[in-house]
């Protein structure tokens, strides 16, 4: 009993002294590290112990028992906080390099080696201390150090990366932007990677060009394309004290394009070009506009803006993942609606179709999104890559290296407004 007082004693001090940490090495996905860091970091120590207990026959020297079970308890905390300083520190990136789609794989499998070779050199030294007075010390301790990650990486590896993460990218096919078929013509706005420019480029990521140049206090979090003009509509419905305000775009009046900056912690608009296109991509609901077009990045997610084009999919960015589903008629409920004198049934979502999530050394997040003709969705992935999906082959491509994506149509005919200094408009 005592040697179990001091076995919990230990385990919560070590357990609560990193606030913020990575277990055994590798970075967890959002409550999963909670749960590691508070309960999961105790029972791996202890399941170490036991592994140590057994094949040693601890039992045989009784004071060997608490020294066992601390130091593994303590072991896997110190892999937590030094891997939590590790990976905060930008080691990681030294390490992997630029992590793109097109290497994606590679640098997460070498992630996979390194941080379990490092988890093996932190612990080595609770090891040596566990098993210290014994015989051939240090075969023994490199032995049953590689033995008791590699059982404890392979239930982390199930725990943090579940089957279906890794198939979601793997199951994708990277290919060139190139390779897509577009069945219209889209221009693709975009801020630099670096934060200076707003170029425009095919949706190929070709004939790029410098569009406005971003010198103005702040820090750009996105491009915004706003109508403007947006009607409204008063539908009176069934309570007539209470009618309901329908916004229709007014898609004549064509669109400006704005940059949403972050000053000093408060977001504002910048006027960059005014009426760039007749036709920019919208959130609707019901054919309804769902009004506000400057949304901040970390927020605009859900259902992707789109042309009023979609055939087969539909693509709603969730929180930390890409659920891509098939649109199908339901005939029975189109039959019932003829059946009654309405209008055609409109499509029901059947099934998920797969899921581009992240994993714990790519958290990248999926914002921005648009859908585009040929039933394509172009958002931005992750810091500043954007990406274009193909979800009835499978294929998806980098296009350019920026973020606060904006896809609109081009003009037909040079519009009668030129584009405007961005500096004028501070």
């Amino acid at each position: 009993m005592k040697h179990l007082r001091q076995i919990l004693l230990v385990s919560m001090v070590t357990i609560m002294l990193p606030a913020s940490a990575y277990a055994n090495m590798g970075p967890a996905i959002l409550w999963q590290f909670g749960f590691h860091l508070w309960f999961l970091t105790w029972v791996i120590g202890l399941g170490e112990g036991f592994f140590l207990f057994i094949i040693f026959r601890a039992w045989r020297l009784r004071s060997d028992t608490s020294r066992i079970f601390i130091s593994m308890i303590a072991a896997n905390v110190a892999s937590a906080w030094l891997g939590s300083l590790w990976i905060n520190n930008g080691f990681a990136s030294i390490i992997v390099g630029d992590v793109t789609i097109e290497n994606m794989m590679p640098a997460f499998w070498t992630m996979v080696y390194v941080t379990f070779a490092l988890t093996v050199v932190i612990e080595f030294p609770f090891f040596l201390f566990a098993l210290y007075g014994r015989t051939w010390l240090i075969p023994k301790a490199v032995a049953a150090t590689f033995l008791a990650h590699g059982f404890s990486y392979a239930l982390l590896f199930n725990w943090y990366i579940p089957d279906y993460v890794l198939e979601s990218h793997t199951a994708l096919e990277v290919v060139p932007a190139s390779a897509f078929d577009f069945p219209e013509d889209y221009d693709l706005y975009y801020i630099s990677a670096d934060g200076k420019h707003v170029l425009r480029s095919e949706l190929t990521g070709n004939n790029r060009e410098v569009v406005a140049t971003l010198d103005m206090d702040g820090i750009p979090d996105r491009l915004c394309a706003c109508p403007r003009k947006v009607t409204e509509e008063i539908q009176e419905g069934p309570n007539k004290n209470n009618p309901q305000t329908t916004q229709r775009v007014c898609w004549e009046s064509g669109f400006d394009l704005y940059v949403l900056m972050n000053i000093n912690g408060e977001f504002e608009t910048k006027l960059l070009l005014e009426n760039f296109t007749q036709r920019a991509a919208v959130k609707k609901r019901n054919g309804e506009y769902q009004g506000r077009c400057d949304i901040e990045t970390h927020i605009d997610y859900g259902v992707f803006k789109s042309f009023d084009d979609a055939e087969k999919w539909e693509f709603n960015s969730e929180w930390s993942s890409l659920g891509v589903k098939r649109l199908e008629y339901a005939p029975e409920l189109h039959a019932a609606s003829e059946a009654q004198g309405g209008a055609a049934q409109a499509p029901r979502l059947i099934h998920d179709v797969f899921y581009l999530a992240q994993t714990p050394f790519t958290p990248w997040l999926i914002r921005n999104g648009t859908h585009i003709a040929g039933d394509y969705g172009v958002f931005k992935l992750g810091e500043d890559q954007i990406c274009i999906l193909d979800p009835e082959k499978k294929r998806i491509a980098l296009i350019a290296r920026g973020f606060g994506p904006v896809v609109a149509k081009p003009f037909l005919e040079a519009p009668a407004e030129v584009a405007i200094e961005a500096q004028a408009t501070r």
